[in-house]
């Protein structure tokens, strides 16, 4: 049987198998109802855009923070505030979620005007674009700095020990972005 086939096989009975367990799992129709129901009464969604010149002049798409607020859960009278930075291109919606991990950032440059260049006069504004999308704590704030070496930019968030983590940033002889990545740990590179 040719490799093929096998895994057209392997793939029909994970379908299969899965359209069985999730039939016996369902949520009956009153049951669904009832939870939309308490959802509705207890939450409340907004949606802000975040406009600034950092947005306007970099991106080509809009940028929104949802705020998803509830109440009255665990029989707690306060409330719970969740909030989500999200930039919308008019299709899909691309979250700015917070990294836990190396990351490329391939999908973001999709995001960029495509005059925009990266210069030493426009990093004070992309640093601006980098605490709306991705806000660092107050605490933090000192921790931020930016600076070019070797025909990449660093963006850095934050520090610990020896090390810092952020944004690095290759970018052609024009400015123009290449490649971007958020990395957990490197050492401090030499500026000198």
């Amino acid at each position: 049987m040719s490799r093929f086939s096998k895994l057209s096989i392997l793939y029909l009975l994970m379908g299969l198998f899965m359209s069985i367990f999730n039939g016996y799992s369902q949520v009956s129709e009153s049951a669904s109802a009832r939870l939309d129901r308490f959802l509705k009464e207890n939450s409340h969604i907004t949606f802000t855009p975040l406009v600034s010149d950092a947005t306007e002049q970099i991106l080509r798409h809009n940028v929104y923070c949802i705020a998803l607020e509830t109440t009255n859960i665990y029989d707690d009278s306060g409330k719970d505030v969740d909030e989500f930075i999200v930039i919308d291109d008019g299709t899909d919606v691309q979250s700015c979620q917070k990294f836990r991990k190396n990351t490329s950032m391939d999908f973001f440059l999709d995001h960029l005007h495509e005059d925009f260049s990266l210069t030493s006069a426009t990093a004070p504004l992309f640093q601006d674009l980098l605490d709306i999308l991705y806000p660092v704590e107050g605490w933090k704030l000192d921790k931020r700095e930016f600076f070019f070496k070797d025909g990449k930019w660093y963006f850095l968030r934050d520090a610990y020990m020896r090390s810092k983590q952020g944004f690095e940033i290759q970018v052609d002889p024009e400015g123009k972005i290449t490649d971007m990545r958020y990395k957990m740990k490197w050492d401090v590179p030499d500026r000198s």
